[in-house]
């Protein structure tokens, strides 16, 4: 993220919410996501709109803070850090 390659970012992003949901057992929930992902994400990396997800490293800091939170099974951060995460996700 802190490197600005934005097809870089799109993947790696890609492969987090990828292996955070897998962690469901859910592989419809996995392919729906991946599904989303892909459609919102391929502008992100190529197109004329590059760059609207403003700030990539705050968004690699919510992704740090939300593994933190899983491994200390911690699942009231984890449920409030995954609402904070869509809500910068959408605007």
């Amino acid at each position: 993220a802190a490197g600005g390659d934005l097809a870089h970012y799109a993947e790696s992003d890609r492969a987090f919410h990828g292996a955070v949901l897998s962690l469901s057992g859910n592989q419809q929930l996995v392919q729906v996501a991946e599904d989303l992902h892909r459609r919102s994400q391929w502008p992100l990396s190529t197109g004329p709109v590059a760059g609207r997800r403003a700030d990539l490293v705050a968004d690699a800091a919510e992704h740090v803070a939300l593994l933190d939170a899983l491994t200390a099974q911690d699942l009231p951060v984890v449920s409030s850090l995954v609402r904070e995460h869509f809500t910068g996700a959408s605007g």
